[in-house]
């Protein structure tokens, strides 16, 4: 009598369609996500305190320095969406890096769903606490006399979250270096490096050279800042691109970035099982 195979997976497992194997796995990557940050409750609740205290500090000092609330908001704005995309941008990144320094990046793989899938996945909690935190933000302000434009909140949602998008694009293409690597820092810093001076975040981007201006325009925190500028000022700073050029530009970055990420990082994954660099 031929004995049965022990590998492969169970037929129900084996056999279930792909937006099913999506959802579940969007649903337990959340579930996980959610799970530490209940065991870590008093670190959770200071990083949503933390961001409270830039609104803070920015609102004082127009104060001290006699800004009108239109340069309070600016700068406000521009900080609360660059707070906002730090933890798309960083998020994946973190996760595989303690991934790989508690060796269960391999237990992660042989779940029976495309690889491609895996970088989304693991990234939608800390997009929806980096959104949160924008939300906090704008909220305090408002709060403190900062006067938020209602009816651009709606579409200014839209615009963050293709900005999110838009940095969960970056950050799979920085863990297809991680991967092969085991540093995916490099492309982080330089990015975030360029998105601190030239993305806009406490002055238009107008105010900067021509000869370093285009520069800008590559940066997918130039055209969400430049628009919810535009939607949640009543006089938003002068220059800049539009909402609809902002709104293009992102879903253009997004589609082209995020399908050229997902597909390194399968690949990075393939080539690094090749080398044995890892063991699935």
């Amino acid at each position: 009598m031929t004995a049965q195979p022990t590998t492969g997976y169970a037929s129900p497992i084996r056999h279930r369609s792909l937006p099913r194997k999506t959802m579940q796995t969007l649903g337990a990557y959340l579930r996980i996500d959610i799970l530490e940050e209940r065991m870590f409750p008093l670190s959770t609740a200071l990083r949503y305190v933390a961001v409270v205290f830039p609104v803070m500090l920015y609102y004082f000092q127009s104060t001290f320095l006699g800004l009108d609330e239109q340069l309070f908001l600016v700068m406000l704005i521009g900080t609360a969406v660059a707070a906002g995309l730090q933890d798309a941008l960083t998020g994946l990144t973190g996760r595989l890096t303690y991934a790989q320094e508690r060796g269960t990046l391999e237990t992660y793989l042989v779940e029976p769903v495309p690889w491609a899938m895996i970088p989304v996945a693991m990234n939608v909690w800390r997009s929806i606490t980096g959104t949160l935190c924008a939300g906090i933000m704008i909220a305090v302000g408002a709060l403190m006399g900062a006067p938020i434009k209602a009816s651009g909140l709606p579409l200014a949602l839209l615009v963050l979250l293709l900005g999110v998008a838009a940095c969960n694009a970056i950050g799979t293409l920085a863990s297809s270096y991680l991967v092969m690597f085991k540093r995916g820092e490099p492309i982080i810093a330089l990015y975030g490096l360029a998105a601190s001076v030239l993305g806009g975040a406490l002055f238009p981007i107008t105010v900067l050279p021509e000869w370093i201006r285009w520069m800008s325009y590559l940066i997918p925190h130039s055209y969400v800042i430049s628009a919810e500028r535009q939607l949640l000022m009543e006089t938003p700073p002068v220059g800049g691109p539009s909402i609809g050029v902002s709104i293009v530009a992102l879903v253009v970055f997004c589609t082209v970035v995020f399908g050229v990420g997902l597909f390194l990082f399968d690949r990075s994954l393939k080539l690094a099982r090749r080398l044995g660099i890892l063991s699935v």
